[in-house]
């Protein structure tokens, strides 16, 4: 299989994050990024929880107050009568931990499998899979099923606890735009060699709305400037624009306007400049990164600027006209941006999800 080249510009050889299978011993690790094995199916026994249960039950019996049984075990006075009432039926068997209420799969073996394709081929959370099945007539279903399924086969996410950011929203569109240049990208040639890319985009704060992307060979202010006009002559001017401290937008000395910050301030447009190292800020626009370079980048082998940004520029529609959105309660960017109502035909326009399109139609053509 030949070498895929990254797009990190820390290591242009470093193969790109790509799903991942593993089998063990009694089970297929079917998980991506972060999963885990899927859980046993058969009751567990912990010996010590058992044990425990057994001595507190003869301290009782022996006379010993329940209230001090209760506050070394840390349970209550009910679990003690519980197990008591289980042991002298069932003997030890009774004090083990019985199986949960609702862990039994409520969903068809059909459609398990279905649901378990989509994550693998997308990488989607559940509250994206249960969207995506919803709205396009697939199966109505909910996110806390989809999670039970994901657990039980090992394909989930981990469970830590992330901090989110501070959350801030503009209450109409063209209020407030986001604007970033990332890269350097390496792409592959048909010479070998590593070529440098990078990619300008501009979103929308209300809507998400992505107002223009391209790929461009440097990171010189021309590049951004000649996606700003064509934003503002088919979206009209925005009120703020906010960037970050970069070369293209901010000059390097204090008394001296950059051509990027001169071009606003001839339009109008009041420039917001995010503080060093607070990405957070301009959070829009690295989230729809972060979705590019998961659904992009990260599945596709780009030979030149040109198939960059056919690729980018497909994308786009995509992103804009068909993807759900969870900030936006599950709409696409579009029907915020403009009212452009939702279809679920986007898929073909990115050839990573076209196998995603072709499972989704079969099910509901059934």
């Amino acid at each position: 299989m030949p070498e895929v080249q990254s797009r990190t510009y820390a290591n242009p050889r470093r193969l790109p994050r790509r799903n991942h299978y593993q089998e063990g011993p009694g089970f297929l690790f079917v998980a991506t990024q972060g999963g885990r094995p899927p859980e046993d199916a058969t009751t567990r026994v912990h010996a010590a929880v058992v044990r425990r249960r057994r001595a507190a039950l003869r301290r009782w019996i022996d006379g010993e107050p329940l209230a001090a049984i209760c506050a070394e075990l840390e349970c209550s006075r009910a679990s003690l009568f519980r197990w008591r009432a289980r042991y002298q039926a069932a003997g030890l068997a009774g004090l083990q931990d019985r199986p949960r209420v609702g862990r039994a799969s409520d969903l068809s073996p059909a459609l398990e499998r279905l649901i378990l394709t989509v994550r693998l081929l997308t990488y989607w959370n559940s509250r994206r899979i249960a969207a995506e099945f919803r709205r396009r007539g697939v199966w109505p279903l909910s996110h806390g099923q989809v999670d039970r399924l994901l657990a039980r086969h090992g394909a989930h996410r981990p469970s830590y606890v992330r901090t989110p950011g501070p959350r801030y929203e503009r209450a109409a569109v063209n209020e407030l735009w986001h604007i970033d240049l990332k890269g350097p990208f390496f792409l592959l040639g048909a010479t070998g060699r590593a070529r440098i890319c990078h990619f300008v985009a501009l979103v929308d704060d209300h809507s998400r709305f992505l107002l223009g992307i391209r790929a461009v060979p440097t990171k010189e202010a021309v590049w951004v400037l000649g996606l700003l006009e064509e934003a503002i002559e088919l979206c009209g001017v925005p009120h703020e624009l906010m960037s970050d401290n970069g070369t293209p937008f901010v000059a390097i000395a204090r008394s001296m306007l950059s051509r990027f910050q001169r071009t606003l301030d001839e339009l109008r447009i009041r420039h917001i400049r995010t503080q060093i190292d607070t990405p957070w800020t301009n959070g829009k626009i690295e989230a729809f990164w972060a979705s590019l370079q998961r659904e992009v980048l990260d599945r596709q082998q780009l030979a030149d600027l040109a198939a960059a940004e056919a690729a980018v520029t497909a994308y786009a529609g995509y992103y804009n006209y068909h993807r759900l959105h969870g900030e936006l309660d599950w709409q696409t960017p579009a029907e915020r941006f403009d009212g452009t109502p939702f279809t679920d035909r986007g898929f073909g326009s990115v050839p990573a999800l076209a196998g995603v399109a072709d499972l989704l139609d079969a099910i509901v053509a059934a």
